[in-house]
């Protein structure tokens, strides 16, 4: 008797799951770093990264945590932008630069998942202004750092924790409450950000695919 085709009782499916960092992961560089560069050579003032100088250098000595700096910056260059002018400019950055930024190891491994039905969710320190658009063109999901907006404005803050290290798994066990039902875990980073996200997986991938 021929079952192809047929699921039997027997045959439990094997719930699949796969988080990917993004920055430096699933692109070659940092992405945001690589925007604000984009954003200095199109019109933002250079005036403003020299005043986050001081802030830059006290995260680069340790006197700063990743998140205080992270934020202070973005403050710093951003705060006042409305919403539609901060999307444009990322759309403009996609354009011009994103393409060339991407791993293709990375979006294979993606396709792979797709492929195979599983739950892909993309899980970064990054801006969610900044990675969503990507994320819909891969049609996966994101958990990000998201950012405060006021009447349509940027704020400067932080709607959500600086989604990095242990936030990550905070964040992905908030998304995601059933988690322990799936069998198979797939992790993928490449910085000490993702530790914890590589801890959880079943099988975790540091920084190859």
């Amino acid at each position: 008797m021929f079952t192809r085709g047929i699921k039997l009782p027997f045959m439990k499916e094997i719930k699949t799951i796969a988080f990917f960092d993004f920055d430096g992961t699933i692109t070659n560089r940092d992405i945001f770093w690589d925007y604000l560069f984009y954003r200095l050579k199109t019109g933002l003032s250079p005036l403003k990264l020299i005043y986050g100088f001081p802030v830059f250098t006290l995260y680069l000595i340790k006197v700063l945590n990743n998140e205080k700096a992270k934020q202070s910056i973005f403050s710093q260059l951003f705060s006042g932008e409305t919403v539609e002018y901060f999307s444009t400019t990322v759309q403009k950055y996609y354009q011009s630069k994103l393409n060339i930024r991407l791993r293709k190891d990375a979006l294979t491994k993606i396709l792979w998942h797709k492929n195979s039905m599983h739950q892909i969710y993309m899980v970064t320190a990054n801006f969610d202004l900044i990675v969503q658009q990507f994320a819909a063109e891969q049609g996966i999901e994101y958990i990000s750092t998201e950012l405060d907006i006021q009447n349509n404005i940027l704020s400067g803050k932080f709607k959500t924790p600086n989604c990095y290290g242990a936030e990550k798994v905070n964040r992905i066990k908030k998304a995601i409450p059933n988690l322990d039902s799936f069998a198979k875990i797939y992790a993928y980073g490449d910085s000490k950000g993702d530790r914890e996200m590589l801890a959880l997986a079943t099988d975790p991938f540091y920084r190859k695919f």
